[in-house]
């Protein structure tokens, strides 16, 4: 059953429900706006001239049968543009067998999950790290325009993608927020989540509880750490939207399947439920196997640990922690290396937890930048756990290759504030390309950047003022 106003926030809903991710749901979207705008009854323009009717005629002629060359007329219908004569013949085949008009909109989305398992993509869609590697499996594995292979048009899609992202991602919708997390990758972007788009606090012994009178009522009471006189004042003066963690209890409460629901006591997190215990920081650490002090292999997801306090590692030599330190809330740090715009947190011990499956795709943060390892059966490298900015500006002229004049940083976003991680450092005289588009930050270009290392391209952003032609 659909819910939700408009198609867009009716297909939100589905693709979510549907387990897939915000990052896969959006990259998904951007895809299917792209291509229809999001309607369901779209006609391929050139094809409205040519058989002389409207998309919604289309519709009715095939549904009442005056018109018999649906599934050989060549003409892309459709949320995602069904064109090859079998595809449509299927789809006709299924929207017939539930009595279903073609440009039912469920009817559709059923049928698009249908063909997204059949292309073997729904797994990395309901994991995918960032909306931009969502939306280029799509454009590159499922709808292969002709300019699939173009920056422009990875670019705009992703940027379609984003919006939805933006939009709804904030409400906390994906498999990794409020559904059971079975894996790390998807534990480390709830955690991001939480860190980016949430008002938090860092409150002990609260697992997402939204700060309302009768738990601020609750909380200044129940723990001496928060009783003291200042702690009060921080917890009294926190808004209704506010949710209180502590640095154990962010990693218990997503576990325990909390969703931002502030409308719930706990933020829509049960309690010491989908197999979690309710433990310290001490005791998680024990729980941990492959416990070590040598971070030179660490995989995404495992738990990041020093004496009473722990935290989530989220790739790129990042970790999100809630602490009363620096920022006093949910927050992302650097792990064990310096990175600009992050403090940096010096982990003793790092471990993977046993209520979650990891992929054996480890990243060493010694002294500097991470940098991604596969083991000896894994040969794709992880993606950072960020999702990846959209570019807003163009500019022809800038458009070519451009070489470092010193180490720099290629950021998932223009800019040097937290949210824009790191993803991997270019040496001094190393090679970026552009393709003219570009982002404006305090009257400076950032560069939107190809950059191809070890077998691998980054794409981001580069301040301009170290580039040169």
């Amino acid at each position: 059953m659909l819910t939700g106003t408009t198609n867009e926030e009716r297909i939100w809903n589905y693709l979510t429900s549907a387990g897939l991710n915000a990052c896969g749901a959006a990259g998904l979207m951007g895809n299917l706006y792209a291509e229809s705008g999001l309607s369901p009854i779209n006609l391929q323009n050139s094809f409205e001239k040519k058989l002389g009717m409207t998309d919604a005629q289309y519709v009715d002629a095939v549904d009442n049968g005056t018109y018999t060359n649906f599934v050989h007329d060549s003409a892309g219908f459709g949320l995602w543009q069904l064109t090859y004569w079998s595809r449509k013949e299927g789809f006709l085949k299924y929207a017939k067998g539930k009595g279903k008009s073609i440009g039912d909109l469920e009817t559709q989305l059923e049928y698009l999950l249908v063909e997204l398992k059949q292309y073997g993509l729904l797994p990395a869609l309901k994991s995918a790290a960032s909306v931009l590697e969502a939306s280029n499996l799509i454009l590159l594995k499922f709808e292969k325009p002709a300019s699939m292979n173009s920056v422009v048009t990875q670019t705009k899609r992703a940027g379609y993608g984003q919006t939805y992202y933006d939009k709804y991602a904030k409400k906390g919708s994906g498999a990794t927020m409020g559904g059971k997390i079975t894996t790390g990758k998807q534990l480390a972007e709830a955690a991001l989540n939480v860190a980016k788009n949430y008002k938090t606090l860092y409150v002990m012994g609260c697992f997402g509880a939204p700060m309302t009178a009768a738990n601020k009522k609750r909380y200044t009471k129940n723990n001496p750490y928060n009783t003291a006189a200042d702690r009060v004042r921080m917890i009294n003066a926190a808004s209704a939207d506010t949710f209180g963690f502590d640095c154990v209890c962010l990693i218990k409460g997503l576990l325990w399947g909390w969703s931002g629901d502030g409308s719930k006591s706990y933020g829509g997190a049960g309690y010491a439920v989908n197999g979690v215990p309710d433990i310290g920081a001490d005791t998680m650490i024990t729980k941990c196997s492959g416990v070590t002090t040598d971070f030179s292999k660490i995989e995404v997801g495992e738990a990041v640990w020093c004496k009473g306090h722990i935290g989530i590692y989220i790739g790129g030599g990042l970790a999100v922690e809630c602490t009363p330190k620096w920022k006093n809330c949910v927050q992302v740090t650097a792990c064990n290396c310096d990175k600009s715009g992050y403090n940096r947190r010096n982990w003793t011990k790092h471990g993977k937890l046993p209520y979650v499956t990891y992929t054996s795709q480890s990243e060493s943060v010694t002294g500097g930048t991470a940098t991604t390892t596969p083991s000896p059966s894994t040969t794709k490298p992880a993606a950072p756990s960020v999702k990846i900015e959209a570019a807003k500006c163009f500019d022809k002229k800038l458009a070519g290759a451009y070489k470092t004049t010193d180490d720099l940083n290629l950021r998932a976003g223009a800019g040097t504030g937290n949210d824009k991680t790191v993803l991997v450092v270019v040496p001094k005289g190393g090679t970026v390309r552009n393709y003219g588009y570009y982002n404006t930050v305090s009257g400076k270009k950032w560069l939107y950047v190809q950059y191809t290392a070890g077998g691998k391209t980054y794409t981001g952003y580069c301040s301009m003022a170290y580039l040169k032609k």
